[in-house]
């Protein structure tokens, strides 16, 4: 395969696509617009089929550790709630018309599996929550000081017990809450803009070609 094929034509595709949609959020026209909601339904499609490549992969790569010996009952696990979750749905959606957002076996595998197993790594996730900031809130400079009595005020100003010993604990944490934690996040999200904004440039540039599967 060529080096136009692999690299300038989805590049080019790439940057037509972008400025097209990006011109849908600065022009007024109608025609434009309504060829812009369609390019957006098409990459609704689009990515619907990347959903069946993926699933693809995931059932190769998981018959090939079964295969292998390795990981057998997750994998086998992993496959037969998949594809028979999809089989099941996409029966019950052309044969009878039910919604998979209806059907009552696909919603009680969300509820009885899915949901209990996002409880459960979230409430695992609590333990390297508290031993991450067991570690952060060691006063030993003046920063990791100011996030220690932060920490403490916020925790008194939530419990009862704090509004018992002063009653200014949950005015502080609302005032911590709103301003600084606020500008924080603000922060935050200033930064994350400007990061994906500087990837989409270099992106468009074409320095940054790992979307293609190579960093080359």
């Amino acid at each position: 395969m060529s080096l136009v094929v692999k690299r300038y034509i989805p590049h080019a595709v790439l940057v037509a696509t972008a400025f097209f949609l990006a011109g849908d959020t600065l022009l007024l026209e109608k025609t434009y617009n309504d060829l812009a909601t369609s390019g957006v339904k098409a990459i609704s499609i689009i990515g619907s089929f990347a959903v069946l490549i993926s699933i693809t992969m995931l059932s190769r790569l998981h018959v090939r550790r079964i295969q292998r010996r390795r990981t057998v009952i997750e994998s086998s696990v992993l496959l037969v709630c998949m594809w028979a979750t999809m089989i099941w749905g996409l029966f019950r959606f052309a044969v009878q018309g039910v919604s998979p957002l209806k059907e009552f076996a696909v919603q009680q595998v969300f509820s009885g599996i899915v949901s209990p197993g996002d409880a459960t790594i979230y409430s695992i996730l609590a333990f390297f929550i508290a031993a991450a900031a067991y570690r952060a809130f060691r006063a030993r400079s003046i920063e990791a000081t100011i996030l220690l009595g932060s920490g403490v005020i916020v925790m008194l100003g939530k419990a009862p017990i704090g509004e018992m010993i002063w009653g200014y604990f949950p005015v502080l944490t609302t005032w911590l809450t709103d301003v600084p934690n606020t500008a924080g996040v603000r922060t935050l999200i200033l930064s994350g803009i400007i990061a994906v904004t500087a990837l989409y440039v270099r992106i468009i540039l074409g320095y940054e070609r790992g979307w293609m599967g190579r960093g080359d």
